[in-house]
């Protein structure tokens, strides 16, 4: 499956156990989406689930990425070209690709299904029900209509930690950093295996105090290139890889992104109504924008507080490039220092 080569350098760091409860989903489910933010390792998890099941007597194997799909309509064309189904372009082609996969054990891969999202849903609906022995493994962003989603989050702190060594050591690397420094790193980077490797890439110029500081600084750790040749361009730099979910969300969600980037540590959607709802973003549609946003995991929850989310190092980072650009940073930090001095523990008399 030559759409996924580029995995072979990312490695499975954290991910055995995730590959063999996706390994044995796929296997009782015969359509399954991988879902989690950008740089978390979907991809990678399914090249793995699709080595395990290699030996499997399949007919037909075909992974079909649509990151470049851009007319909608096209996405059962994309599926019949990655099985290598010949058909006539100008004649609809989900029924063709339907009857020719028929009653054969047939495994496709469906990748970077986000941008298509509705389409991809109800086309791999219809191909699984019209086609007994067809699984599906798809990866998206955002979660498909479909009845069973993988969700695929980041990497515990010490799954980070272990990567980000091995990573380290992989590109050259002079020593293996101290424990504290790692830790921290792995907490700034939110345990995001795209963040981690980037990361492991300064390491080699670097000692972990120096990277700490690095990628504190928003605009260098936005634009760190990660040091793995043959990765499509939106995983190149944490940038291109948060505009593109940045190109996913309509207006109300960028410019909550965007107002929501002013909170420096964990928030709820209270928080959020108080700070960042007005005349363009009223709080009926702010709590929508909230829960796409988390469903998209660009709010991630935050384990230690019911109820709150907080962003990456990185999200954030973008979120405060996107407020700088519409000219509201001075008016929304103002607005949330406000809101955290009236929510301040009173000092004790």
């Amino acid at each position: 499956m030559p759409e996924l080569l580029h995995t072979r350098a990312v490695g499975l760091v954290g991910r055995g156990g995730a590959a063999a409860a996706l390994e044995g989903l796929l296997r009782a489910e015969r359509l399954v989406t991988v879902a989690g933010p950008g740089g978390v390792g979907k991809s990678a998890l399914a090249a793995e689930v699709v080595r395990r099941l290699r030996r499997e007597p399949w007919s037909a194997k075909g992974t079909a990425d649509l990151a470049t799909l851009d007319i909608p309509g096209l996405v059962p064309h994309a599926l019949a070209r990655a099985l290598r189904i010949d058909g006539d372009p100008a004649v609809p082609q989900l029924p063709t690709l339907a009857a020719a996969i028929g009653r054969r054990p047939v495994l496709l891969v469906v990748d970077t299904c986000e941008r298509q999202a509705e389409e991809c849903a109800a086309t791999l609906l219809h191909l699984v029900q019209a086609c007994p022995k067809l699984r599906v493994l798809a990866t998206s962003r955002v979660p498909l209509d479909t009845p069973v989603t993988f969700p695929l989050p980041p990497l515990t702190p010490g799954d980070a930690a272990r990567l980000l060594r091995t990573a380290a050591r992989a590109l050259g690397a002079p020593g293996d950093p101290d424990a504290e420094p790692v830790r921290r790193v792995c907490a700034a980077l939110g345990g995001l295996p795209l963040a981690l490797r980037i990361a492991a890439g300064q390491l080699k110029r670097h000692d972990a105090e120096d990277l700490l500081s690095l990628i504190g600084r928003p605009e260098h750790l936005l634009d760190l290139p990660a040091p793995m040749p043959g990765l499509p361009h939106r995983l190149r730099t944490l940038r291109a890889s948060l505009r593109w979910s940045q190109r996913l969300c309509p207006p109300g969600e960028r410019l909550l992104w965007a107002r929501a980037s002013v909170f420096t540590g964990p928030f709820t959607l209270s928080d959020t109504v108080t700070v960042c709802a007005d005349d363009r973003l009223p709080p009926d549609e702010l709590a929508h924008a909230f829960e796409e946003l988390a469903a998209h995991f660009l709010f991630t929850p935050e384990p230690s507080i019911p109820g709150a989310f907080r962003m990456t190092a990185a999200t954030r980072a973008y979120g405060k490039h996107l407020l700088e650009r519409l000219g509201e940073d001075a008016e929304f930090r103002r607005r949330c220092l406000a809101h955290c001095l009236r929510n301040a523990p009173s000092a004790p008399s």
